[in-house]
Order: C-alpha cells, then sequence, then structure tokens
C-alpha cells in the first residue's frame, strides 16, 4: 500500500516499484506543491551521500527535497531487472507516488544517468536536471572497448576490476572492505575519488565504506554499457553539467559529449575538487543548485 504524505511530516518511508520496495527520505518544506529536489547518488552510494550537501548553508529549503536509495543500493534490496529504463522508471513512481506533479533532479556519477533518462521521458515534468561528474556516454564507450579506452579510463575501469573481484569474493567482499576500514585503510582507497582524502570526516568515510555494493556495480556497468543515449536530444527542464576540476573519474571529454546531445545545457567547473565534489565543496554545488531554482525554463522561449 502506498504511504499517505498529505497529512504528515516524513522523513523516511519505502514505497513499492515494479523494482521491489524503494526506500526514500523526504524532508518537507513550508513550500506547498512547490517542485522537489530529488538527488540520486551514485554507484556505491546511497542518502548518505548527500548529507554534507543538505547541510551547505546555500541549499535550497524553499521546496521538499527527496533522496532516494535506487534499487539495489542503500536501504533498498531489490537488484532484478537492473536497466536505466528500469531504475529512472522506478524514481518516477516514487515521486508520483509521494504526490508530485514536477520535479528537479541532482545527480551523481551515475546517478546522473537515471536523472538524464527522466528528463528525457518526462520532459513536461522535469523543471530542472543538474548533474555532478556523470559517468554516461564517454564512460559507456569505455566498458564497451575497455583497451581502447585504457588510457583515458584507467581509473573507472580499475574501478570496475576491484569491484568485479569483490562480487566474485561474495559475502567476503564487504569483509574486505569493512576491515579496510577499520585498519584506517580506506582513505588510501579514497585518493582517486577526492583531492583530500585527510579531510573527510570520518563519517562520510565510514558511509563511503558502508555503501559498496560490489554486485549492484556490476549491474550497473552493465546497463551502462549497452544504453543508447541518442534519445537525450529530447530531455526537457534546465540541463546543467558540473565535474570536479581534478575528477580522473569523469573527464572533460564527458561534458563534451553531454554539451553536444543535450538540448540546453550549461556547464561549470568546480575548482579543487575531484569526484565527490558534493562532498568536498558542498556549499559551490549547493549555490549552483538554488541559482538553478529560480532559473527561467529555456522551453519558455522555444
Amino acid at each position: 500500500m502506498t504511504p499517505d504524505l498529505s497529512h504528515t511530516m516524513v522523513t523516511s518511508v519505502a514505497f513499492p516499484t515494479a523494482l521491489g520496495p524503494v526506500w526514500v527520505r523526504i524532508s518537507r518544506s513550508a513550500g506547498v506543491g512547490a517542485a522537489p529536489w530529488v538527488l540520486l547518488h551514485g554507484a556505491a552510494g546511497s542518502w548518505r551521500t548527500f548529507r554534507e550537501l543538505q547541510a551547505a548553508h546555500h541549499f535550497p529549503t524553499d521546496v521538499d527535497t527527496v533522496v532516494i536509495d535506487l534499487p539495489g543500493w542503500g536501504d533498498s534490496p531489490g537488484i532484478g531487472g537492473f536497466t536505466i529504463e528500469a531504475q529512472a522508471a522506478a524514481v518516477v513512481e516514487v515521486l508520483v507516488q509521494a504526490g508530485y506533479r514536477q520535479w528537479r533532479l541532482f545527480g551523481h556519477s551515475m546517478g546522473a544517468v537515471p536523472a538524464l533518462e527522466i528528463a528525457t521521458v518526462e520532459p513536461e515534468r522535469t523543471l530542472a536536471v543538474v548533474v555532478l561528474s556523470p559517468t554516461a556516454v564517454v564512460a559507456a564507450q569505455a566498458f564497451r572497448h575497455p583497451w581502447r579506452n585504457l588510457h583515458r579510463m584507467f581509473p573507472l575501469l580499475g574501478m570496475k576490476t576491484i569491484m568485479g573481484f569483490l562480487d566474485l569474493t561474495g559475502v567476503l567482499g564487504p569483509r574486505l572492505v569493512a576491515v579496510a576500514r577499520r585498519l584506517r585503510l580506506f582513505r588510501l582507497v579514497l585518493r582517486p575519488f577526492v583531492v583530500r582524502p585527510a579531510a573527510l570526516t570520518e563519517p562520510v568515510v565510514t558511509a563511503l565504506a558502508v555503501d559498496a555494493r560490489p554486485a549492484a556495480f556490476a549491474l550497473a556497468a552493465d546497463a551502462l554499457k549497452h544504453f543508447d543515449f541518442s534519445h537525450w536530444k529530447a530531455a526537457g527542464g534546465i540541463q546543467v553539467l558540473l565535474r570536479g576540476e581534478r575528477d580522473v573519474f569523469t573527464p572533460a571529454a564527458e561534458l563534451a559529449e553531454l554539451a553536444a546531445l543535450l538540448p540546453h545545457v550549461q556547464a561549470h567547473v568546480l575548482a579543487g575538487t575531484g569526484h565527490f565534489a558534493h562532498i568536498e565543496d558542498p556549499e559551490a554545488v549547493a549555490r549552483i543548485l538554488a541559482d538553478t531554482s529560480g532559473a527561467a525554463d529555456p522551453r519558455a522561449g522555444d
């Protein structure tokens, strides 16, 4: 049964979807009926990925915030039927059941892919889509032809190899990650992802370790490898592309490919950050979300 959210301040609730129950954390605001910000994490992420961003001074608080654990990640258990289209459809199911008719989307890393897919299949409902360090077109090319792309996508392909190994080890994989965290070795694992691993708080390091899901990562990479991005030319709403200046997982070529594909796009590079700019510099990302909230829809002039 779909939970009734009409009169209740809900912090955490599971919605039924075609991919199984999806856990959602909704922060209510005074902006009744306004389009919320929907936060979609990347691979090996969950709602915990966004705690620093939501706590940022400039983060929009005049509309609801909906943080979704995508199927197979965080508290959402199901990983069957793992395709980009199915993941995007599950998010739309959740938003409709929650009573939203329009929304703004923020997707990080692989979470950028369902965000842009939703903007394409639901263009009238999507007011804006902001993606940070998207793992999309160039990443898919690397997964299809790894040896051909090894020179420019080595970190991502290396991550896929490590996750594949951990997946093959079964229950031993999460235990190895847990041991690395207890021995304080996990910050070394995070070195390619962030500019200053030593500056990360212990809750951030713990969350990134806990949210590693090797099996789901392998399925996400395979889904990306077989996905056709060409229809994203019909994506709706404001489209903003973000990348950390020192992000080795999302090369500048990724933003260039998306900028050439999307119809209404603007791009920004965030100084002094890596793949997790929303953790390393949450204020900068929050300001962009706030600015995007107040921006005019480019379709108004069409």
